[in-house]
């Protein structure tokens, strides 16, 4: 009997200071939520911020500070092509690629459909022969 004075009582799980362990950890969780509230809050003020920094980059006119080049930069600059004559082009050239790509994919049906009617009618043919063989 003198051994088990010497053991650590176990907490019991109906103590009455459980109670207190759970409301630090509803206070854990109530702070720790806001936290993460407070976390996204912000990244979305950053992202929204960042996307109106773009929108308003894009928007901008961009325009090259001559004064800083040689005149050799400024006559190659000139008779360079304009990045506004580039997006034409390539806005063309995306137009007539899918206008050859919707062609393109008529005419393989068009052949799809053509090759099956060749194997109906060749088998049509085939058959009339075999059956015309064992007639005779």
């Amino acid at each position: 009997m003198d051994q088990i004075g010497s053991v650590r009582r176990r907490s019991s799980l109906f103590s009455s200071n459980q109670g207190l362990e759970f409301s630090t950890n509803d206070n854990e969780n109530i702070k720790y939520e806001k936290q993460l509230r407070a976390e996204v809050k912000d990244w979305t003020e950053l992202l929204r911020s960042k996307c109106n920094d773009l929108v308003q980059a894009n928007s901008a006119v961009r325009i090259v500070d001559q004064t800083l080049l040689s005149e050799e930069q400024k006559r190659y600059l000139a008779d360079g092509p304009s990045i506004e004559k580039y997006i034409k082009e390539v806005k063309a050239f995306d137009r007539t690629m899918e206008a050859y790509i919707d062609r393109k994919n008529i005419l393989l049906e068009k052949k799809a459909y053509i090759v099956q009617e060749i194997r109906a009618l060749v088998e049509i043919e085939l058959k009339d022969r075999i059956s015309n063989e064992d007639e005779q």
